[in-house]
C-alpha cells in the first residue's frame, strides 16, 4: 500500500495506547484497514506493558496523557530501551519531553491528525534506518 509515496509494510504490529476507547477503536481499524496488525487501544500504563510483552510490536503509536492511568512516557521509556521505534499522538507537543532527548527526537502528532500525515510517519517509523 501506498500514500503519497509512502510504502506500508503490510502485517506490521503497531501497539496503539489510548485512553478514549472510540478514538482508539477508530485509530485500530484504519491500521488494520492500511493493513497493519494493531494491538489495542490500551488506556493505562500496566496494559501497554503487558502489551509490549506479549504483542512485541515494530512501532508504537502513543497518547501522552492516559488520564487518571498516568501518562505513556514510562512505556516510551520502556520502548526506547527496547530499541522500538514510537511516536506521540496527542494534544501535548514536544516541549512537555524537554528534558529528556530520546522522548523529544519522537514523533510528536497533534491530535486530530491527517491519515496521509499518520501513513507518512509511520512509513519512516517502519523504514530502516540509512546510514
Amino acid at each position: 500500500m501506498t500514500d503519497a509515496g509512502s510504502a506500508l509494510p503490510a502485517g506490521a504490529r503497531i501497539l496503539v495506547v489510548e485512553d478514549e476507547v472510540l478514538i482508539g477503536m477508530d485509530l485500530v481499524m484504519t491500521l488494520e484497514d492500511w493493513g497493519f496488525v494493531a494491538d489495542g487501544p490500551h488506556g493505562s500504563p500496566t496494559a501497554a506493558m503487558a502489551a509490549i510483552e506479549a504483542f512485541g510490536p515494530e512501532v508504537a503509536i502513543l497518547d501522552v496523557n492516559l488520564g487518571r492511568a498516568g501518562t505513556s512516557l514510562p512505556i516510551a521509556e520502556a520502548l526506547g530501551a527496547r530499541g522500538t521505534p514510537f511516536m506521540f499522538l496527542s494534544g501535548y507537543n514536544s516541549s512537555r519531553f524537554a528534558d529528556n532527548e530520546r522522548l523529544r527526537a519522537a514523533p510528536t502528532l497533534r491530535k486530530p491528525v491527517s491519515e496521509a500525515l499518520l501513513r507518512r510517519t509511520l512509513a519512516t517509523l517502519l523504514s530502516p534506518a540509512e546510514t
